[in-house]
């Protein structure tokens, strides 16, 4: 399971749990791009470990074994690099 937290400067917060590292990435693309702080743990087992984006994105990577999880994470990606692309311009 991972959790992502994500607030604003003005102290709005919100709490996501998701089952999918790349659902959690997801969460944490779109806030960075809206100006949001974020955070993902990841909890297993009684531990927590909070991820940076690169681990997180690594870790989306390593666990998308099947092609559903693939190809939402290809999608994902993309999304971020269409966004970046229109916010560049």
């Amino acid at each position: 399971m991972f959790s992502v937290h994500i607030s604003n400067a003005g102290g709005t917060q919100a709490e996501f749990t998701v089952g999918s590292a790349t659902l959690a990435l997801d969460l944490a693309l779109r806030s960075q791009r809206a100006g949001l702080s974020w955070c993902v743990e990841a909890r297993s087992e009684g531990t927590v470990r909070r991820l940076s984006l690169a681990s997180l994105q690594e870790l989306a990577a390593a666990l998308a074994t099947d092609d559903a999880e693939r190809h939402l994470l290809h999608q994902v990606q993309w999304q971020h690099e269409v966004q970046a692309a229109f916010s560049q311009n």
